[in-house]
């Protein structure tokens, strides 16, 4: 989120400001690109158009808005050294960073939750994860991640130091443990306990598919053996065996393609909880023991 400036600055190195702005401002492209073509390949591609789909374009329109919106006075600010730009549209900057992060992490969360009910009712999932339930949950995101930016701006924070070169990230005890939970720990928790049920449901099912498919092979050879020996009866039992077949086929399908989803979106996960997570250590720990 928002670095601390120095309170102290000294006369801009231009080499260094140039190597600065090189790195920074190529991270920053690329950032607003990769976004941007993720959110054009859904809208694109109609296969593609799904709940679980608009929950990646949310996450992307998410990080979107924080690589093109805050990270260029982010990187302003660290190639200066100090804060240009005046005391009300930092606040506001912070606060539309928060906005950005917070929305980014419960998007995650949302995701995995919709991986849980995926990987545990494949073939009920398109009938519990519809497009308006789906809508309603981006809203309660962006609500929620609202509710969690804007307290600073209505004055829950520390008094604001006089010199307007210095934009503070806000230390106000109570805010700081109020963003750290619901930006963080909270969606961390839930994410956590999803994709460990996920885990258990796909072990699970996996080994009742594996059995049912040797159950199911082992009744074709019975079969092939019959019909070799042309000791069939007669009978409706193929059709219900035809039957039986196209369902299981059906649901391996369904669980094998979101059990793939899942990995895929688990891994994605895991990256982005590990480089948050050691701000979200430090920063309560930081402001309760300042020194």
């Amino acid at each position: 989120m928002v670095r601390v400036a120095a309170e102290e600055y000294a006369p801009v190195n231009i080499s260094k400001a140039i190597l600065l702005g090189v790195i920074l401002g190529g991270l920053i492209i690329f950032g607003v690109l990769g976004n941007i073509l993720v959110i054009l390949s859904v809208a694109c591609h109609r296969h593609l158009h799904s709940v679980t789909h608009y929950y990646i374009v949310n996450l992307a329109v998410a990080d979107l808005l924080l690589t093109s919106t805050v990270l260029p006075f982010s990187a302003i600010f660290e190639i200066l050294g100090y804060w240009a730009f005046g005391r009300v549209f930092c606040n506001i900057w912070a606060a539309v960073d928060v906005l950005c992060c917070t929305a980014s992490i419960m998007g995650l969360c949302i995701i995995s939750i919709d991986r849980y009910i995926g990987v545990s009712y494949p073939l009920r999932y398109p009938t519990i994860v519809t497009q308006r339930r789906g809508v309603r949950a981006l809203l309660c995101v962006w609500a929620l991640s609202l509710v969690i930016s804007i307290g600073p701006l209505f004055g829950w924070r520390q008094p604001a130091p006089e010199d307007e070169t210095i934009c503070q990230i806000n230390e106000e005890p109570g805010y700081v443990l109020f963003s750290a939970l619901g930006s963080f720990y909270v969606p961390l928790a839930i994410i956590l306990v999803m994709y460990c049920r996920v885990y258990v449901v796909a072990k699970r099912e996996s080994r009742g598919l594996k059995s049912g498919l040797k159950t199911d092979k082992s009744d074709s050879e019975q079969v092939t053996l019959r019909i070799h020996r042309k000791n069939v009866p007669a009978g409706g039992g193929g059709v219900s065996s035809a039957k039986n077949k196209t369902h299981f086929s059906v649901r391996l399908l369904k669980f094998s393609r979101e059990k793939k989803a899942a990995k895929t979106l688990g891994i994605v996960v895991g990256c982005f909880v590990l480089c948050w997570l050691p701000f979200f250590l430090v920063m309560p720990i930081g402001f309760q023991f300042p020194e």
